[in-house]
C-alpha cells in the first residue's frame, strides 16, 4: 500500500506527520497553480477520488494536495516536491513463514534426503 506523507520538525522537537485530507464527499483535494498562481485558491482545486490517481499527480508535479497534521491538526497545502511517496514492500518477513512450525518437513531425514540438490 502507498501512503503520501509530509514530515516536520516542531519548535519543541516533536515530528509532524502530515496526511491526506479528503472532503466530505471522500475526495482529495488537490491544487494546480498553473491555473490561478495565488495560493489557496477555489479556482485551482480539483478534487480525485483514488489514492493511485493522487500519487501519479504528485509523481508528476506541479501541484499541491491538501494535508492535515496529526499533532497540530493545521490543513495546509503541501507542494508535490515536500510530499514522500511510501511504497510497502510486501513480502515474507522473519516469522512470517507458514511452513515454519511444520517440524516434519525440517527433519534430520528431509536434510539427508535433499542435501545433494
Amino acid at each position: 500500500m502507498t501512503r503520501l506523507v509530509r514530515r516536520r520538525k516542531l519548535p519543541d522537537g516533536r515530528v509532524e506527520e502530515f496526511t491526506p485530507m479528503r472532503n466530505a464527499d471522500g475526495y482529495y483535494i488537490l491544487a494546480d497553480r498553473v491555473v490561478d498562481p495565488q495560493h489557496n485558491k477555489a479556482a485551482n482545486q480539483f478534487f480525485v477520488r483514488d489514492l493511485e490517481s493522487v500519487v501519479a499527480r504528485i509523481r508528476r508535479g506541479g501541484v499541491s494536495l491538501r494535508m492535515q497534521g496529526d499533532i497540530t491538526r493545521q490543513p495546509n497545502l503541501i507542494s508535490a516536491r515536500e510530499i514522500e511517496i511510501e511504497e510497502d514492500v510486501i513480502g515474507v518477513g522473519e516469522g512470517d513463514d507458514p511452513f515454519d512450525t511444520f517440524t516434519e518437513w525440517n527433519s534430520a531425514a528431509d536434510d539427508a534426503a535433499y542435501k545433494d540438490l
